[in-house]
């Protein structure tokens, strides 16, 4: 196991990602509304990011919220896939998992 922290891998997985939009750290500031000590204390992995923040921050580079953690694009299944993927997940759920799925399914009615 890595002895990075948690912060320092995501700040330099932002760093990576915003270098190669060719965005500087000002840039970046100025289109997520962030201070440029704010963006440079997330990519040196001395600042903690809020969930609003890392969605501004995955706006701003043009990237989902996935990508912004993997580096990878993240395509979206079709239909078909999803149905599957969901039956089988259906199929070997616990009762509490059900419970979920199930207010999920009335909540989207």
């Amino acid at each position: 196991m890595s002895s990075m922290s948690a912060e320092k891998r995501l700040g330099l997985k932002l760093r990576a990602l915003r270098k190669q939009r060719r965005l500087t750290q000002e840039e970046v500031a100025e289109l997520s509304g962030f201070s440029i000590q704010h963006v440079g204390d997330i990519e040196r992995g001395q600042a903690n990011p809020t969930l609003a923040c890392l969605v501004k921050l995955a706006e701003v580079m043009d990237l989902s919220l996935p990508e912004l953690f993997t580096g990878e694009e993240v395509t979206e299944p079709d239909i078909a896939e999803m149905r599957l993927a969901l039956i089988a997940f259906a199929s070997s759920a616990s009762k509490k998992q059900l419970a979920i799925m199930y207010a999920l399914y009335r909540g989207l009615r």
